[in-house]
């Protein structure tokens, strides 16, 4: 006779459906795991053999096949405990078949008791996709879960409590989730509540309307890591299956993030590696790209970073994404962010705002650390200069969330959107800020990318002045935002 049960396992941030298929037969007593099973799945044979006897049933003294499919992707963990329990009771004839399909997402103990495993909220996520709305967790699992739409959570502290519900062909009642899942704590602060910088603090504003990749370069204690910070304050609350998606990466990686519609930001040491800046080892691990995804990645002091690990970064800020080949299998990690990054001009840091120490050599040098490639990809270039404080009052107001949400809408409506919608067509230039901006890009030999760039820049510069078009005085602006390395190099 064969059993089946459904379960999921993990494979980095994504989640496969595991198809458990149990077979008992006539033969010497033997128990048998194919399908690819690491160490932990091979292991879940001594767990299951005592939790089904402590449960009070029987554990066939026959030979027991279990087939883990597909065969071909690599199950890991002890997540498939109790879909291999029930795929043996059922085919022992202990339990009936399931009339409807379930999913079951727990680790079995000795005694039968259920326990939590990581990332159920993606594991749901893979079992929905495979039109399975109804999950099994562990009682102590109710805290990693949270509302799931077509999704419905069972929780049982034992093996028994589960075995008892469905010989009479039932599950008890569905989590119910009291309240919004989400806690978004308020913003302690605010690009507004700094002091001068009207020039920076614009340049923050274009670049949350468009999220556009941004560099701040400016000799230390000007605030730039400050201004880095605050960006976040700017963009807006994500929605509601955004919000979901990234706390299931988040929760797959092991962070004990909650859920909340505020978006993520991530801000590794520059000791960071390639792998974890883009993910990468056994079992693979997300990087920092994937765990800023629908987020900000801060790179504090950029060129202090390893030359190898920022290149690594070229594919994700194009695409959105990071495909990793590892051991002949293909991953594909989400990593749709949005770069800010901060670094001093020189190595004394006054190049270009103040008496330089360093020679051109070690200038050069230093920049050597980031590629032109890399540098194309990188939208706005902002100068940091310190604050004078006998200068006149910032009358820069930062627009709120709620109003760079609203500039996005705007944004999006008017750009004729290609590939992730980074690329757009100038439909809505006026024909003299058109002209200006084909004429300085064949002036200043700009690539495609770098026109492209400065195009999607002035029309966020638009967007944030309120007009319907494009000017030449925003393509100007768009372009000295851009940046012009020459006074550091």
């Amino acid at each position: 006779m064969l059993g089946i049960a459904m379960g999921a396992v993990l494979d980095g941030v994504e989640a496969h459906v595991v198809r458990v298929e149990v077979d008992v037969s006539r033969g010497l007593p033997q128990f048998s795991i194919v399908g690819l099973p690491d160490s932990a799945v091979s292991e879940s044979k001594l767990r299951i053999r005592s939790a089904v006897r402590n449960a009070g049933f029987e554990m066939p003294n026959q030979r027991i096949t279990v087939n883990l499919s597909p065969a071909s992707v690599k199950k890991r963990g002890a997540g498939l405990d109790l879909a291999i329990a029930m795929g043996i009771l059922r085919a022992s004839g202990q339990l009936p078949p399931a009339r409807a399909p379930i999913g079951f997402c727990a680790e079995v103990g000795l005694s039968g008791a259920l326990l939590t495993v990581p990332g159920m909220v993606n594991l749901a996520l893979a079992l929905r996709r495979a039109g399975i709305h109804r999950v099994v967790v562990a009682s102590e699992a109710r805290e990693h879960c949270i509302p799931v739409p077509e999704v419905d959570w069972f929780a049982y502290g034992s093996l028994q409590e589960l075995a008892a519900d469905l010989l009479a062909e039932r599950l008890r009642s569905p989590l119910d989730f009291a309240g919004s899942p989400f806690l978004d704590s308020e913003r302690a602060v605010s690009l507004a509540d700094v002091h001068g910088l009207p020039a920076a603090k614009r340049a923050l504003s274009i670049a949350a309307i468009g999220r556009h990749h941004t560099l701040l370069v400016g000799p230390p204690g000007t605030g730039k890591t400050m201004l880095a910070e605050r960006l976040v304050t700017l963009l807006p609350r994500l929605s509601d299956s955004a919000a979901l998606e990234v706390f299931a990466i988040h929760q797959a990686a092991g962070l004990p993030n909650r859920p909340s519609h505020v978006p993520p930001v991530r801000m590794p040491h520059h000791t960071v590696t390639a792998a974890g800046l883009v993910g990468g080892g056994t079992p693979l691990a997300p990087g920092e790209v994937t765990l800023a995804h629908h987020g900000l990645l801060i790179l504090d002091e950029l060129l202090e970073f390893r030359r190898h690990a920022l290149e690594t970064l070229r594919e994700p800020l194009v695409h959105g994404r990071v495909r990793l080949v590892r051991s002949g299998h293909s991953r594909e990690l989400p990593a749709d962010f949005q770069l800010l990054a901060t670094l001093n001009p020189c190595p004394c840091g006054q190049r270009g705002f103040a008496d330089c120490r360093c020679t051109d050599t070690e200038v050069k040098r230093y920049w050597s650390r980031l590629s032109g490639p890399l540098l194309d990809r990188v939208d706005l270039v902002v100068s940091v200069a310190p604050v004078d404080t006998r200068a006149p009052g910032d009358t820069f107001v930062p627009p709120t969330p709620e109003q760079v949400a609203e500039m996005r809408g705007e944004l999006t409506r008017r750009q004729t959107a290609r590939g992730r919608g980074r690329s757009t067509e100038a439909s809505d230039f006026q024909a003299d800020a058109k002209a200006y901006l084909e004429q300085l890009g064949q002036r200043l030999h700009l690539s495609l990318r770098a026109q492209d760039s400065v195009r999607r820049v002035a029309q966020s510069v638009s967007v944030l002045e309120g007009e319907s078009t494009v000017k030449s005085a925003h393509v100007e602006e768009a372009l000295m935002l851009h940046g012009d390395l020459g006074r550091w190099l």
